[in-house]
């Protein structure tokens, strides 16, 4: 039961890890992005942030059609 109660709190806090993403503006998000794929080492967490970055890029490419992050 622990590890399953676990697993939802890992699951629900990555779920809002996207969200302060969504409300960037393009710009910033591009920045962001190129920073992110810049850089030649991570902490864990810059590395979840990145993958968070690369999400958003990601759905914002799929609402538009077109590659939004270089």
């Amino acid at each position: 039961m622990r590890i399953l109660t676990g697993l939802i709190c890992i699951a629900a806090l990555s779920a809002c890890g996207d969200s302060k993403f969504a409300d960037m503006p393009q710009s910033e998000l591009q920045e962001r992005y190129s920073q992110c794929e810049n850089a030649s080492s991570l902490s864990p967490g810059g590395a979840i942030t990145c993958d968070n970055i690369r999400r958003e890029c990601e759905r914002r490419a799929e609402d538009k059609g077109r590659k939004v992050c270089y």
